[in-house]
């Protein structure tokens, strides 16, 4: 006995291939890869992340905020970063 899945997956796979089939294959040049390298490089803005002063452990954390008398975020989880646990 065919599960759902089974039955789906050869119409799914035939009309992915004809999708695939139906885009030219895309030419790289000096403007394409401008392009491309613009989308794939991290601008600024991508990088604020990287100026923040993070500190290696808990204690220095712990330290510093007691220091500034700031509160402490301490961010805790459990599995896979991206849930895919």
């Amino acid at each position: 006995m065919a599960t759902l899945a089974m039955r789906v997956l050869p119409f799914a796979l035939a009309i992915g291939a004809s999708m695939a089939q139906a885009e030219p294959v895309p030419v790289l040049d000096d403007s394409t890869f401008r392009t491309l390298w613009q989308q794939v490089v991290p601008n600024d803005d991508e990088l604020a992340w990287r100026r923040i002063a993070w500190l290696g452990t808990l204690a220095e954390g712990v330290v510093a905020a007691q220091t500034a008398d700031r509160p402490i975020l301490l961010w805790a989880m459990n599995g896979h970063p991206l849930a895919c646990t």
